[in-house]
């Protein structure tokens, strides 16, 4: 009689503990492989959002800086066109306002999108501060420029964000007369009449990632502090 083949009695499946230990093992090791993928995108969504509002902020301030070093005032014989009798207006006028200066004034800055466009380099430009209307927690600084320079120098033009979620903007000015910086200047006040600072200061701060105050500054200087008189 042939032997009985008992190879079949070595042969097992897994049981249920070992099926359960490998699958917990897989479990354990692709929470631990998704936490840390998931802490490199978290990683990388918090780096590109530090690097755009810092971007954001300094665009704006280099801008800023370009805009007032063109600005620019003219004498009154200037403004009065002899044909018509309209007038129009030049200015310089700043104003502290809480954690946000308002500025307008005029300047050499304007930029000729369209070819054949019936626009000088001439604008009215203003920076101020205004709540965000998705968010009313949120200051963004505004900019409104217009192409045209009339009498009405704080309305008309287009005003968008220039830098949002910013906590405060400040701007000091350089008086060559008294040798000293001054918060505000107002080229209809007789004693900044006629003239401009040689130097605007712009300090802009906003919240870091942990919360905490940031602040920029950087200075520019006016090219044009004499007013223009007529030829």
């Amino acid at each position: 009689m042939a032997p009985q083949d008992n190879s079949r009695e070595h042969r097992r499946g897994l049981t249920l503990i070992e099926v359960a230990m490998a699958v917990s093992i897989l479990a354990i090791m692709g929470a631990l492989t998704w936490g840390s993928i998931a802490r490199s995108f978290d990683a990388y969504e918090t780096v590109t959002d530090i690097d755009r509002r810092y971007h954001n902020i300094r665009v704006a301030m280099n801008r800023m800086a370009r805009e007032l070093s063109m600005a620019f005032l003219t004498s009154d014989q200037r403004h009065r066109n002899s044909r018509t009798g309209r007038k129009w207006l030049t200015h310089f006028k700043a104003d502290p306002r809480g954690d946000f200066h308002e500025i307008h004034f005029v300047s050499f800055s304007h930029d000729i999108l369209r070819s054949n466009a019936k626009e000088s380099d001439q604008n009215e430009i203003s920076y101020f501060g205004a709540r965000d209307p998705d968010d009313p927690e949120v200051e963004n600084l505004m900019r409104r420029e217009s192409s045209i320079i009339d009498i009405e120098w704080e309305e008309g033009g287009r005003a968008y964000p220039l830098a949002e979620n910013v906590t405060s903007f400040k701007l000091r000015f350089w008086n060559d007369r008294s040798q000293d910086w001054v918060d505000e200047w107002d080229t209809e006040n007789t004693e900044f009449r006629g003239r401009l600072p040689s130097i605007v200061e712009i300090t802009m701060t906003c919240d870091d990632e942990d919360g905490k105050e940031l602040k920029f500054v950087t200075k520019t200087r006016i090219n044009l502090t004499a007013q223009l008189d007529p030829i």
